[in-house]
């Protein structure tokens, strides 16, 4: 239909269609991977219980002491650390996207 075959069918059709569901797709798994990363890091098992060192443990911790303070600092941490990430990598995806894989 296009008259195109092989690698040029790749690099002109089908990779640039496909590009911009590729980045909505890792955006939103690594954004649900990194949460579950920030909730296991403090687990409890019955007795047992398991802590890793990190921005989740910190956060559980600060809640099971009632520490709001630290709770609300932990949580802006968070949120600053995931709009710059946004803002440095999964934009500048988006923007590439936009500009330089369009089917014209």
């Amino acid at each position: 239909m296009f008259r195109t075959r092989g690698w040029q069918w790749w690099r002109q059709i089908a990779l640039p269609a496909v590009f911009p569901y590729y980045v909505t797709g890792a955006l939103t798994a690594s954004g649900g991977s990194w949460n579950a990363s920030i909730v296991a890091e403090a687990v409890d098992w019955g007795h047992t219980h398991l802590e890793a060192a990190g921005l989740g443990a910190y956060i559980a911790r600060a809640t099971a002491a009632a520490d709001y303070p630290r709770v609300v600092l932990g949580i802006a941490v968070m949120s600053l650390f995931v709009i710059a990430f946004n803002r440095i990598v999964w934009r500048r995806l988006y923007v590439f996207a936009e500009r330089r894989l369009r089917l014209n």
